[in-house]
């Protein structure tokens, strides 16, 4: 049996969701099966997956080959939005069994979720931002096989009464209006469909739902802004790491960090960056770039304290460059 048929298998299927362990968490904003992780515990998240890679492909070997295998076979369902990023950096390798093996992962978790965001969520993400790949037909095959899935689920599920005029039925500009005094649910569907959109009157209305009053909704816009900008070109996001918006600098900071793009000089420069979470975005990144280096600077931290971390993530950058 092919990977792509395996993965179809699994995700035709239709068992009952395993109801997620109640804590004082809220749901994820765009998969409410799910729990909404910290940043911390997301970059833990693609730490675990990122050695998985690196073990699949031969260069993690031995004890600590073995101990990235265990921590991969361990991840559930709350790494759903991890291994979508995962598999789409795997995608950008020669290996083939990294994405495969990511894949099968990826569709045994969602063959458990009836959880039609979650589902709608993988769908739009996985091959996100990909560029040419040979990997191109399992990744088109496992957004099928998705596809497929929702469908079923779709079918089982209560039609909904008749309300609001749907989001996808508005126009651009109906959504950013929308996007201004929704609350709730009708904010989040408004959202993410504005995140399909263009114009810069896009990234406007998500940047402001960042510092919305509600963390599910920041949270959620934080991720649609990474997604709108992970499929522009790298020109269009060297120019938004300039941009007078925060919360557009943050993500297009991960958006390089997703990538893998050497881009040291500019991730330096926004270590000097007037908001601390651009700041520690992009040391997060400049870490993953390194191979988990870190010259800092802690926060909070003095001018001092900054420049002096500058100074040496500058002494490393030359050093690589040589």
């Amino acid at each position: 049996m092919t990977t792509s048929l395996l993965i179809l298998g699994l995700l035709l299927r239709l068992p009952s969701d395993t109801p997620r362990a109640a804590d004082a968490r809220p749901s994820h904003p765009l998969a409410p099966s799910l729990p909404l992780l910290t940043d911390k515990e997301e970059a833990e998240l693609d730490a675990i997956i990122d050695r998985f890679i690196e073990y699949d492909i031969g260069k993690l070997k031995g004890e600590e080959g073995k101990k990235a295998l265990l921590a991969f076979q361990k991840l559930g369902p709350e790494a759903i939005p991890a291994l979508i990023r995962g598999l789409n950096r795997a995608a950008a390798l020669e290996h083939s069994c990294p994405v495969t093996v990511i894949a099968k992962k990826l569709g045994s978790l969602l063959a458990a979720s009836n959880d039609p965001q979650l589902l709608d969520f993988a769908r739009e993400s996985i091959g996100a931002g990909v560029g040419a790949t040979r990997h191109q037909a399992l990744l088109r095959d496992l957004r099928v096989a998705v596809t497929l899935r929702r469908n079923a689920v779709a079918r089982k599920a209560p039609q909904p009464p008749a309300g609001p005029k749907p989001p996808r039925s508005m126009t651009t500009p109906e959504l950013v209006a929308a996007s201004a005094s929704a609350e709730g649910t009708r904010l989040r569907q408004v959202l993410i469909e504005l995140e399909q959109r263009s114009g810069d009157e896009v990234l406007s209305a998500l940047a402001s739902a960042t510092a919305d009053d509600d963390r599910a909704i920041q949270q959620l816009a934080r991720d649609l802004l990474v997604r709108h900008l992970s499929r522009q070109p790298a020109d269009a996001i060297r120019k938004k790491l300039q941009d007078s918006r925060a919360a557009v600098r943050r993500a297009a900071v991960q958006v390089v960090a997703a990538k893998g793009w050497n881009w040291g000089d500019d991730l330096i420069a926004l270590l000097g960056d007037g908001d601390e979470a651009v700041r520690q975005s992009a040391r997060a990144a400049l870490v993953r770039l390194s191979g988990g280096t870190d010259f800092g600077p802690e926060e909070p931290a003095g001018e001092a304290e900054r420049q002096a971390a500058v100074a040496k993530w500058r002494a490393w950058w030359e050093r690589r460059a040589r």
